[in-house]
C-alpha cells in the first residue's frame, strides 16, 4: 500500500513537508503514548509490593532510572508522583494529538483549494479540443464530491500509517515484557489481518463503481438543469424522473454494498483480537510464569491494541475504497496540464492595417476524418465589414475559432498583416479580437461588470460611451439600479435584444482592432434587430474596426462591404452582394428569392 499511497499523495498536490510534519506529530504522540503506558508497570509493581520502593530500586534498572529522574527534578518518588507523571504524559500526548488534527485539517483544506484553483486554471487555458470532451457534470463532481473523497482518503491513509507506528511502539513494550508471547501474538494478529484483508478485496472495486455512479448523477443533473424548458415543453418530466431514479438507485446499491462490507469487517475484528488476548492471558498465567504486574500490563496493552488493529484495517480498506477518487482527480489534473494551450510567439498584434489572409488552411476535429476547413483560401480586408455566409456545417464558426487560435489549424497559414499567426502570442491575438456570439454568455453580475469584462480598467465614462455606441445606455439607465442592476443567470432579466446589445458594449469597450459577430441578429425580433443594426452602423461609421460577421439575415448581409460564401470548409465565392449573387447558386437561392430568405444558415 505504501508506495502507491505516496504516489497518490503527490499526484493531487500534497507536499512532502506536509506529510513529514504530520508523521512527526504522529511520532510525538506515539512517544508520549508509549511512555505513559510503560509507566503503568511501575505503578502496578508499587501496588504489588505494598508501597515498598527499596526492593524495586535494588532489583530493577527501570527503578534506578526513575529515582535518578525524580532526584534531578527534586521531586519525591511516590505512588502519587507516578500517577501525576502518567497523567501529565497523557496530557502532552493529547496536546500533540490536537495539533496534529488541526494541522491535518488545515493541510486538507489547503490541498482542496489548490486543486480547485489548479483545475479551473487548467480548464481556462486548455485547448478547445479538450473542452469538447469535458462533461460539465463530471468536471463539477470531480472538484466537489471526488476531491473531498480523495483528500479524505489521504488523511485516512496517514492515520493508517500512524496506527501501524503506534502498534509497533506497543510491540516494543510487550516484547520487553515477554518476547515469546509477543511473537506468538503478532503472528496470530498478522494471520487474522491477512485473512480479513483478503475477504474485503471487493471494497476496492466497489469504490470504482461508486465513483462512476457519482459522476453519472452529476452529469445527468447538470444537463437537465440547463434544459429544464425543453423538458417541460416536451412533457417528459416523468421519463426524466424515472431516469434519475435509476441513477440514484444504482448509487444507493453500490454504496450499501460498500458500507455493508465495512460494517462486517468492523464487527469481526474486535471479538477476534479480544479472543486472542484472552488466550494469551491464560497462557501467560499458567505457562510462562510472568509476574502479576507484567502480565496485567501485557494484557492491558493487548486490549488497547485491539481497537487500534481494527481501526488500522478499517482505515486501510476505507483508503482503498476511495483510491478511485484520487485517480479520477489526478487524471483530470494531468489531462488538463497536457491539454494546455500553446502560448505562441512573442509578437504583439495591436492593430490591423492590411487585413487577414488564409492560405490553404486545413482543420479537422479530433476523432473526425472529415475536414471542417478544407484548403480554405480567404481574404478579410482591414477596416471593412466582411460577411461570411454558408449552409450549416460549412466551417464558418470553425474559422472564427481558428483566428484567435482557440483551435490550431492542421496545415496552411493564417496571416495578420502578412505576419504568420504563429508569431503572435495567443494572449495578444485574443486581446485584438472582440467576439459577440449568437447567444451571449451573461453571468449573474451587474451590467457594468459584464461590460467591463471587455476591459476591466475602463472608466465610468468609457463604460457609458460603449453602452451608447451599442444602443444599450438608455435601457440600462432605466433599470432599477442602473448600471449596477444584476442581470440574472444567463441574463434572464433582459430581453434577447438587450442581451445582444449589452454584449456588444462589452466587445466595443475593448477597442480591439477586430470585431467578430456570430449570427448577431438571428434570435431577435424586428424591433430589436433594427436597434442592433443601428448600433452596428454606428460602429462602422465611428471606429476603424475590422468587422467579421457570420451572417444569417439579408438585412445584415447587405451592410457588408465584402461577402464570402463557404461550403464544405472552402470558399466558393466572394465579392460584393451583386457579384456573389451572380456567381454562387446557394447564395442566390438563400438570399435573393423571397421564399428562400428564411432558409436556415447554420452556425457551424
Amino acid at each position: 500500500m505504501l508506495p502507491g499511497f505516496f504516489t497518490n499523495v503527490r499526484s493531487i498536490g500534497y507536499r512532502w513537508t506536509w506529510i513529514g510534519v504530520l508523521l512527526a506529530l504522529q511520532g510525538a504522540t506515539i512517544i508520549f503514548e508509549g511512555i505513559s503506558i510503560g509507566m503503568i508497570l511501575p505503578v502496578l509493581q508499587v501496588i504489588e509490593t505494598g508501597g515498598d520502593f527499596e526492593p524495586l530500586r535494588q532489583n530493577s534498572a527501570l527503578w534506578k532510572h526513575l529515582f535518578a529522574v525524580t532526584e534531578a527534578l527534586n521531586v519525591p518518588l511516590s505512588l502519587p508522583t507516578l500517577l501525576i507523571g502518567i497523567f501529565a504524559l497523557i496530557l502532552i500526548r493529547q496536546v500533540f494529538t490536537y495539533i496534529r488534527e488541526v494541522y491535518s485539517a488545515s493541510v486538507q483544506l489547503e490541498v482542496i483549494r489548490r486543486v480547485r484553483d489548479r483545475a479551473f486554471e487548467g480548464f481556462l487555458y486548455a485547448d478547445l479540443d479538450h473542452h469538447d470532451n469535458i462533461q460539465a457534470g463530471r468536471f463539477v463532481n470531480e472538484l466537489t464530491t471526488e476531491l473531498m473523497s480523495a483528500t479524505g482518503s489521504i488523511g485516512t491513509g496517514i492515520k493508517f500509517i500512524g496506527q501501524i507506528m503506534t502498534c509497533a511502539a506497543y510491540g516494543v513494550i510487550v516484547f520487553m515484557l515477554s518476547p515469546s508471547m509477543t511473537v506468538i501474538a503478532f503472528i496470530v494478529l498478522a494471520l487474522v489481518a491477512v485473512l480479513l484483508v483478503r475477504v474485503m478485496r471487493g471494497i476496492y472495486s466497489l469504490g470504482n463503481l461508486v465513483t462512476g455512479a457519482n459522476q453519472e448523477i452529476s452529469s445527468f443533473l447538470i444537463e437537465r438543469l440547463k434544459a429544464i424548458r425543453l423538458v417541460r415543453l416536451s412533457n417528459i418530466e416523468v421519463a426524466e424522473l424515472n431516469a434519475l431514479q435509476g441513477h440514484t438507485e444504482r448509487q444507493r446499491e453500490r454504496l450499501f454494498k460498500q458500507r455493508k462490507l465495512l460494517a462486517l469487517l468492523s464487527v469481526l475484528i474486535e471479538p477476534i483480537v479480544l479472543a486472542i488476548a484472552l488466550v494469551l492471558l491464560y497462557v501467560a498465567v499458567n505457562n510462562l510464569a510472568l509476574e502479576i504486574a507484567a502480565t496485567m500490563l501485557f494484557f492491558f496493552i493487548l486490549l488497547r491494541m485491539s481497537p487500534m488493529v481494527k481501526d488500522a484495517i478499517l482505515h486501510r480498506q476505507s483508503y482503498l475504497s476511495q483510491v478511485a477518487s484520487i485517480e479520477v482527480v489526478s487524471d483530470r489534473l494531468r489531462s488538463l496540464e497536457e491539454a494546455k494551450d500553446d502560448l505562441g510567439g512573442g509578437r504583439e498584434l495591436t492593430a490591423l492595417e492590411e487585413g487577414i489572409v488564409c492560405r490553404d488552411v486545413n482543420f479537422n476535429y479530433m476523432g473526425s476524418q472529415v475536414k471542417a476547413l478544407n484548403g480554405l483560401n480567404l481574404v478579410i480586408p482591414a477596416t471593412k465589414m466582411t460577411a461570411i455566409v454558408g449552409p450549416s456545417g460549412s466551417g464558418k464558426s470553425t474559422l472564427v475559432d481558428c483566428l484567435p487560435r482557440l483551435r490550431t489549424i492542421v496545415s496552411g497559414q493564417i496571416l495578420f498583416d502578412n505576419v504568420a499567426q504563429s508569431e503572435f502570442s495567443a494572449v495578444s491575438l485574443r486581446q485584438a479580437i472582440s467576439f459577440v456570439s449568437q447567444s451571449p454568455q451573461i453571468f449573474n453580475v451587474s451590467a457594468a461588470k459584464h461590460i467591463r469584462y471587455g476591459r476591466p480598467s475602463a472608466t465610468d465614462e468609457e463604460l457609458r460611451c460603449a453602452a451608447s455606441a451599442a444602443q444599450a445606455h438608455d435601457f440600462i439607465s432605466e433599470m432599477s439600479e442602473g448600471y449596477e442592476t444584476l442581470m440574472g443567470e444567463g441574463g434572464i432579466r433582459l430581453s434577447g435584444g438587450q442581451r445582444q446589445r449589452i454584449d456588444l458594449a462589452r466587445a466595443l469597450i475593448r477597442r480591439a482592432p477586430i470585431l467578430v459577430l456570430d449570427e448577431p441578429t438571428s434570435n431577435l425580433d424586428p424591433e430589436s434587430e433594427a436597434k442592433f443594426l443601428a448600433a452596428l452602423k454606428a460602429v462602422r461609421r465611428d471606429t476603424p474596426t475590422t468587422l467579421i460577421v457570420i451572417a444569417h439575415k439579408l438585412s445584415t448581409v447587405r451592410l457588408a462591404d465584402h461577402i464570402t460564401v463557404m461550403e464544405d470548409g472552402a470558399v466558393t465565392a466572394s465579392g460584393t452582394f451583386a457579384e456573389v449573387s451572380e456567381k454562387n447558386d446557394w447564395f442566390r437561392r438563400a438570399y435573393n428569392a423571397p421564399e428562400n430568405i428564411s432558409v436556415a444558415i447554420g452556425t457551424t
